[in-house]
């Protein structure tokens, strides 16, 4: 009886259609894992990398079957329950495997839409272009639009902008209510007619947090100009706009096994150049979670690196934060929220 089943899965896998070569990369890189396909990942060139990673995460659902035929010995290590591919475990497996700057490459690629909508096309847009755009509409609508973009494109548009204006633009997204579908609509229509690119991040979130964000992807000067000028026009919402805003020097307060995960997860020279305009605690906060061996090491290349413009400190220390950010939606590591009844001094 064993034997008769045995056969008949054999005529199944013979008669079954061969499987392309990419796809069963794919498949068993994706059974592998980060850890342990991450020699199979360094041996492929670039193109082979793109091309492997694009069907992983196109993938869904694969078969026993299917994954018995691409990697049989391999089957006995893996669950019996069938694998998922997906944008995420892509993405944790090609950080894990590849040179950051080629997984974030890739991962971006991934992530882009085929057909991005409206507000995508946006937020992809060239930040100086969309602030000319901008600049000529009312400031009640360029605040629908800053809300509907990335922050971090809304940054940028929004550094670009005069101050009256851009001060004005800010206070009006702080006071948002809901627009109507009808005046939606409108707004779309004249993009697509005058501009042609983006629009909307599902669901309504909070005004005073959206633009918290969009002044966390902001550069110091600029951040501290608009909280300046709220602090005249608006004190209490600069207030609770400093509260929720996230700076590097309360990555300090991280516990030990998340700063570590951060650790892994930032690029070695973004780290130094923040820890070069770090204060002093800081940086004995993120060398303590290091061998002896390591801090030395960092030390070293801060050492040998020499002084580092102001602006590449704040882009490696916004660069971390937001990495962080990502973690910490993942659940990978938890982040310690701001707050004075809880303020630790090391």
């Amino acid at each position: 009886m064993a034997t008769s089943s045995l056969q008949s899965q054999q005529m199944q896998t013979q008669q079954a259609a061969p499987i392309p070569g990419p796809v069963r990369a794919a498949i068993l890189l994706l059974a592998l894992g980060e850890e342990n396909g991450s020699a199979i990942w360094q041996s492929l060139n670039d193109s082979e990398a793109r091309l492997v990673s694009s069907i992983m995460a196109k993938l869904g659902s694969v078969r026993q079957e299917t994954l018995l035929r691409v990697a049989a010995e391999f089957m006995r290590e893996v669950s019996a329950s069938n694998l998922s591919g997906g944008p995420e475990k892509t993405e944790k497996i090609l950080l894990g495997a590849l040179p950051r700057t080629q997984a974030r490459s890739i991962i971006e690629e991934i992530k882009t839409p085929e057909s991005p909508d409206l507000w995508q096309k946006l937020s992809f847009a060239k930040p100086e272009q969309l602030a000319g755009f901008l600049s000529k509409e009312y400031s009640q609508t360029i605040a629908v639009v800053l809300t509907k973009i990335t922050p971090e494109q809304s940054a940028k548009v929004l550094a670009l902008l005069p101050a009256p204006l851009s001060t004005e633009i800010v206070n009006r997204m702080l006071g948002m209510e809901p627009v109507s579908d009808e005046i939606m609509k409108g707004i779309e229509t004249m993009i697509e007619e005058s501009f042609v690119t983006p629009p909307a991040l599902p669901g309504r979130r909070d005004p005073m947090d959206q633009v918290a964000q969009i002044f966390n992807a902001l550069e110091k000067k600029h951040e501290s100009r608009f909280l300046a000028a709220l602090d005249v026009t608006n004190r209490e919402a600069a207030q609770k706009l400093r509260a929720l805003m996230f700076s590097f020097d309360e990555l300090a307060r991280l516990d030990a096994a998340s700063a570590q995960t951060l650790l892994r997860a930032v690029e070695r020279e973004t780290m130094i150049k923040a820890l070069k305009g770090a204060t002093k605690g800081v940086r004995e906060f993120f060398f303590a979670q290091m061998s002896q061996r390591a801090a030395r090491s960092f030390l070293e290349d801060m050492e040998v690196q020499g002084p580092v413009r102001l602006k590449d400190v704040d882009e490696a220390q916004r660069a971390i934060v937001n990495l962080a950010k990502d973690l910490a939606a993942k659940g990978e590591i938890i982040l310690t929220t701001n707050s004075n009844d809880d303020e630790m001094i090391n």
